[in-house]
């Protein structure tokens, strides 16, 4: 099963936008196991997960509603919180091991200065993987904004590096790549004027997905797919099963 993570640096540029509308083009031909590990549990709650993961591997029976199926699409909320220190890796791995018959995981991740479950959910994950050799596949949400724009791609760049050097050292694992499949520019707003030079340097991929009004007030199951989203989907398969 292929992992693809939805990452950013700041909070609020549409992870969970991109990560709902990507699982479910996706999901129309493919079995996709879609992680709701962002600290807002936004994807949970549209789906209505009362439970979560993290709370039911320490003994909560109540939290063993923490996935449902809806077609080819499964979601599962983590639960992403400083608890996960006290679940042994190997129980997360064994958890994850009971959804293998999927194409595809997706990952809503929180924003990467705040995810206090990276390194153990990874650690988790590869276990599960049982690979000593590993790929980091991700698509990059970036604010509107030039200034904060910059600083999403700087930090991404301390970020790979952190991946390549400390956290494959302590997983006991080599990084074979560190690829950012594609940038998503999101709340796109043409008239404003964006130096995207930069980004190339992070992959040769940008989706500009327009500002729409109606995503601040709307819930995103009753918002209607945006055409970049399918142009998104093509070009991740293309990515992933070409190797």
């Amino acid at each position: 099963m292929e992992r693809l993570d939805i990452v950013s640096v700041k909070g609020g540029v549409g992870k969970s936008f991109i990560a709902y509308f990507l699982s479910k083009a996706l999901s129309t031909n493919h079995k996709i196991l879609l992680v709701d590990k962002d600290l807002t549990s936004t994807l949970s709650k549209i789906y209505n997960i009362k439970g979560n993961l993290l709370s039911f591997l320490l003994g909560n029976s109540f939290s063993s509603n923490y996935f449902k199926y809806v077609d080819n699409l499964t979601v599962i909320n983590l639960g992403c919180s400083r608890k996960i220190r006290i679940v042994e890796p190997e129980k997360l791995a064994e958890a994850y091991s009971n959804f293998t018959d999927y194409d595809l995981m997706i990952v809503d991740n929180p924003p990467i200065p705040s995810d206090v479950c990276l390194d153990n959910e990874l650690e988790a994950y590869y276990i599960y993987l049982n690979e000593k050799k590993i790929d980091y596949n991700a698509i990059l949400v970036l604010p509107p904004n030039q200034i904060l724009l910059e600083e999403s791609i700087a930090f991404m760049r301390i970020f790979e590096e952190y991946m390549k050097n400390e956290l494959t050292a302590t997983l006991g694992c080599d990084l074979i790549r560190f690829n950012i499949l594609s940038s998503v520019i999101n709340m796109y707003n043409p008239r404003q004027e964006i130096d995207i030079s930069k980004i190339v340097d992070l992959t040769d991929k940008i989706i500009k997905i327009p500002f729409k009004k109606e995503a601040i007030y709307t819930s995103l199951n009753e918002l209607p797919m945006p055409k970049e989203i399918n142009q998104l989907a093509e070009y991740v398969l293309s990515q992933l099963y070409r190797r």
